[in-house]
């Protein structure tokens, strides 16, 4: 049989072995709406426990637009032109509106890459964008704690704006459940010592802190615990995406209100279900762009483990052409050793370093499943750094994890997962 996964920009294939038991996680999902332009006019004009947004932008001064970075797939070319007009019928011209790009502690968007975000329509109406910025320390502004004691800082444009607007991505999320909704707050816009605190090793290593939870998840309740000590939020725009990356629902209004609609809709486009636990799941990191570092890796790894039984394998596709991610990520690899031996220290407050949450998480995911990574076009010093097997091709996986008799040259059932982060899968039993 074969089967295939997204890769970079395209997909990478490998012919399994007949005698495999093999479920493809791909969900029915819902359809794309048929007309997106008019979905996010209605969610617009028509929001969820709110006036329209140009009712609530009347008599406001400055006004900051929270949109994702690069690492969320989502067209702000759909939904900006629409925005921004609403906001100048309201007497908001573009001179008046800010694009904070919700980096958090990623690398700023290259120029080509802000094409992609924001579109060239947009950029053309000459509307100023902003990349956060969460380790300039003078440009954020500390509001206290929470009730965990978590410091709080936010970007100092979002507190001083007069309205405040968030778009975002709904999407399962390996340790929040889910993206959207608080998350464009913190991380994409906190401090750097309050990221390091929402990911801080006590919080990820709550059982409940995972893909697709959010009862009893603490990580999803800190985010909003950040959100309320923040100045509100005016308006929300939440889009859900099936793993053609098309619309399937759009919705505007409350934070809150719009939040749980877009989680909804997300629960029923990319739930995927199989009888029993895998022995190997074969997963990507979505392709571009959230695989071109392999510091997104854990949120492919995330949905592989939900459908492997203890003790099996992952093998986890990913372009890297960008490396392992941040240099703080590249130093804290260096000194792990084997992943399934680095342990946490779960009673620190916070984590002690940037990005150690993403160490954190590639452990427990190696303590769950034997991991080997597929990346025949990684940047040039990146198999020298990885703390993981990595190989050209699935094939080649699927042999080494023969001859660590991780699986059996006999039947295996095996989970592939074409989509890998964007799926909700779930084992039956």
């Amino acid at each position: 049989m074969e089967a295939s996964v997204r890769y970079g920009r395209g997909w990478m294939s490998a012919q399994l072995p007949d005698d495999w038991r093999v479920d493809v996680l791909e969900p029915a999902g819902l359809p794309p709406l048929a007309d997106p332009r008019r979905a996010v006019i209605s969610a617009l004009d028509s929001p969820l426990n709110s006036p329209p947004l140009r009712s609530v932008a009347q008599g406001r001064g400055q006004a900051v637009v929270v949109i994702s970075d690069i690492t969320r797939p989502l067209d702000n070319r759909l939904i900006l032109p629409a925005l921004l007009d609403r906001l100048e019928d309201a007497g908001l011209g573009v001179n008046r509106v800010t694009l904070l790009v919700a980096t958090g502690l990623h690398r700023p968007p290259s120029k080509a890459e802000l094409d992609v975000i924001v579109g060239p329509e947009t950029l053309s109406r000459g509307v100023h964008v902003l990349s956060h910025q969460g380790r300039a320390h003078d440009e954020q502004v500390y509001l206290g704690r929470t009730q965990e004691g978590l410091p709080v800082a936010i970007n100092r444009a979002w507190h001083e704006a007069d309205l405040r607007i968030v778009i975002g991505l709904v999407e399962p999320h390996l340790m929040a459940g889910f993206s959207g909704g608080p998350k464009a707050l913190c991380p994409g816009i906190a401090a750097a010592e309050t990221i390091m605190s929402f990911h801080g090793p006590r919080l990820l290593a709550h059982p409940r802190a995972a893909h697709g939870i959010l009862e009893g998840n603490p990580v999803h309740e800190q985010a909003w615990q950040v959100a309320r000590l923040a100045r509100p939020t005016d308006f929300c725009i939440q889009v859900v995406q099936n793993l053609r990356r098309e619309p399937v629902g759009i919705f505007g209004g409350g934070m809150a209100e719009a939040h749980a609609a877009a989680i909804r809709a997300a629960r029923k486009a990319l739930t995927c279900t199989v009888d029993a636990p895998a022995d190997i799941a074969i997963t990507s990191n979505g392709g571009y762009p959230l695989d071109h570092v392999f510091y997104q890796g854990g949120k492919g790894l995330a949905a592989a483990a939900q459908v492997v039984r203890p003790g099996g394998g992952i093998i986890l596709v990913e372009r890297n052409e960008e490396g392992l991610g941040s240099p703080e990520f590249a130093r804290l690899i260096a000194r792990m050793g084997d992943p399934a031996a680095w342990e946490p220290n779960i009673a620190a407050d916070a984590a002690s370093e940037i990005d150690e949450w993403a160490i954190q998480e590639l452990a427990k995911f190696a303590r769950h499943a034997r991991i080997v990574n597929v990346c025949p076009d990684g940047a040039p010093d990146y198999r020298a750094a990885i703390p993981l097997p990595t190989v050209d091709s699935i094939e080649e996986a699927v042999e080494l994890l023969r001859r660590e008799g991780i699986i059996s040259h006999g039947p295996v059932r095996a989970a592939v997962l074409p989509d890998g982060p964007y799926t909700l899968p779930v084992v039956r039993s």
